[in-house]
């Protein structure tokens, strides 16, 4: 890895030290603007900030780290050079000792002897200076600065910008207000509001400062979107070869490489990248041989898309309902549908299972079932890519699979989509129904109705890049849902959506249940709530049988008179869950939500005395 250290002043010397210890890491460039043109000191190159985009072209794998103690100015390069997380170093000095269970964001430095003991969370761009001490359950939030020797006890917040001076402590379950400052040896036992100076033993606050307010009102009103794009930084070089080479129409080197990656990635034996999730489960119908007057059953708590594609086909929708161990397809609904398709001696010619939020279903039984009734299964993994279910890759377990790589999901391509399966000759004719059924004959010739649905091979190329850091991804979504369980879990009448054993779901979106009896408020009052502090949370998926569009489906209900999916989809909430969503904005939500909760309890239950 090549290194290039933003900020030429003392706390750059001491970290050029740092990576100087690292023999895998290379430092190329120290950039600041106190040199005004771009010279050479031995093997380094010196030169003001403008010039790290040249840097970047100049080497391969860079990565920054600004080496800048004060946090503001930090904070204002960052924005200034708008460049992924990805393209950010964090360094650890090998005398640091981290525990495993500790997470540390992109661009922070860990110097020497500091300790970062058990649950704790340290932020993107975090300065941990020598021999502090992070003790367990800490969360430290972006661009904070803790000085030489500081302590934190266990269980605090210290939220954006901190600065903790030298030698100072903070007492166990304190929180510290953005872009605070805590005076060097002071003692800090009671919270502090944001943007204040609090100095002594203990810790009194002196002043408040502006360009905090400033800070923090901006933060306030940059809306948190539930699951936006994040991309890698890799996608270029994929981009750029298709540009280069003329490949930019559908099909190409990189629609090949995205299939072969995709199926190794998976274990399958096949796969074909087209243009939509919705394509995918239109082209399994299709290769299943569903026709006019068929029916097909399909998981009703999800989007309409994965039921479209059977009404393409002129077919019949029998939705099931959900269970509440997963939110999933429940196999005792299945089971009752299944005897009752065969006393009607019409049995479904497929079963759509969806794995809702990257939860798998109960597959195993799910499986069984299907099995008994020599029905084949397309999985529906739209939003569940990286996920488990014990020990095998989600989406792995149907005749077909079928992945999203929509905007909002874990990987995207913009718009696109996956159908894999161990069968390849389904698969190759997949390709051919989605290349418009074109004959292998010297001139356009078609025998058989095809469609539009190839990926192109730009697209594609956006895919592989994504592909490359599908682990990262699912381990920072995984480690937002742990922050949310974490804080609101003890909330009385807030329940999160459940993990089965035996499974790891890439939590796509944490959700979580609300009891109005308990709490007070509803969840579309809870979304309002949330909106109104710009930030962007939604409503489970309302059930299909609810729909207008499909209002003579037939449904069947997870026992009689207990409709699953119909009591998530009153109760139920996604929150924003954006790999790239830092630890301040996810605290944003956090608090928010609380706030919410906590002032209609106080209205529904108020306090007499």
């Amino acid at each position: 890895m090549n290194i290039v250290l933003i900020g030429d002043g003392g706390h750059g010397k001491v970290v050029q030290d740092l990576v100087l210890l690292h023999k895998n890491i290379k430092l190329v460039a120290f950039l600041d603007d106190k040199h005004s043109e771009v010279y050479t000191k031995g093997n380094l190159i010196v030169g003001p900030i403008s010039f790290a985009e040249t840097v970047m072209g100049m080497f391969q794998n860079v990565k920054f780290v600004i080496t800048i103690g004060d946090n503001k100015v930090r904070k204002k390069i960052i924005n200034k050079l708008n460049l992924p997380h990805i393209y950010y170093a964090t360094l650890i000095h090998p005398t640091a000792t981290i525990s495993p269970s500790t997470t540390i964001g992109h661009g922070s430095v860990i110097m020497a002897h500091a300790v970062i003991n058990a649950d704790s969370y340290i932020g993107d761009h975090v300065i941990v200076n020598t021999n502090s001490i992070v003790e367990h359950e800490n969360i430290v939030g972006d661009f904070v600065h803790l000085s030489p020797s500081t302590t934190l006890t266990g269980a605090c917040k210290i939220q954006e910008g901190v600065h903790i001076g030298a030698g100072a402590t903070v007492i166990p379950n304190i929180e510290i207000g953005q872009w605070s400052v805590i005076g060097a040896g002071s003692a800090v036992i009671k919270p502090i509001p944001p943007n204040s100076t609090a100095v002594g033993v203990p810790a009194k606050v002196k002043e408040k400062h502006k360009m905090g307010e400033v800070l923090v009102n901006q933060i306030k009103n940059k809306k948190i979107l539930l699951s936006p794009p994040h991309l890698s930084g890799n996608e270029w070089k994929y981009i750029q070869e298709a540009i280069d080479t003329n490949w930019i129409a559908p099909l190409g080197p990189n629609v090949d490489a995205f299939e072969k990656e995709m199926a190794s990635y998976l274990g399958v034996r096949d796969a074909v990248a087209v243009s939509s999730g919705t394509a995918a489960i239109h082209l399994a119908l299709s290769l299943l041989d569903v026709k006019k007057g068929d029916t097909v059953f399909c998981s009703t708590l999800t989007f309409v898309a994965s039921a479209n594609p059977i009404l393409y086909q002129g077919a019949l929708p029998v939705f099931i309902d959900s269970e509440p161990e997963t939110w999933n397809m429940s196999p005792e609904a299945l089971e009752r549908a299944f005897r009752d398709a065969q006393l009607s001696g019409q049995l479904p010619k497929a079963v759509i299972v969806v794995n809702l939020y990257g939860q798998s279903a109960k597959m195993e039984e799910i499986l069984a079932i299907c099995s008994r009734y020599e029905v084949p299964i397309i999985e529906d993994a739209a939003e569940s890519l990286g996920s488990q279910y014990k020990g095998k890759k989600s989406g792995t377990f149907g005749q077909f699979g079928v992945f999203s790589f929509n905007g909002n999901k874990i990987v995207t391509t913009s718009g696109g989509g996956m159908l894999v399966s161990d069968d390849v000759n389904a698969i190759q004719k997949a390709r051919f129904l989605a290349t418009q059924a074109k004959d292998p004959a010297p001139y356009y010739e078609h025998s058989e109705m095809g469609y539009n649905y190839r990926m192109s091979n730009v697209l594609a190329g956006i895919g592989r890049a994504q592909l490359e850091v599908l682990e990262e991804r699912v381990n920072a979504k995984r480690v937002t849902f742990l922050k949310y369980y974490k804080e609101l879990s003890g909330l009385p009448g807030v329940r999160f959506m459940p993990e089965l054993e035996g499974t790891l779901s890439n939590r796509w979106l944490t959700t979580l249940t609300i009891d109005e009896e308990i709490t007070g408020i509803s969840a579309t009052q809870l979304i309002q709530s949330l909106a109104d502090d710009h930030i962007e949370a939604r409503h489970v998926w309302k059930p299909l049988h609810l729909q207008p569009l499909f209002k003579d489906a037939k449904y069947l209900s997870h026992r009689e008179h207990t409709s699953i999916s119909e009591t998530l989809f009153m109760t139920g909430i996604c929150l924003p869950s954006g790999s790239n969503m830092s630890n301040d904005e996810q605290l944003r939500v956090i608090e928010s939500l609380k706030k919410a909760i906590l002032q209609r309890a106080k209205m529904t239950h108020p306090i007499s005395g």
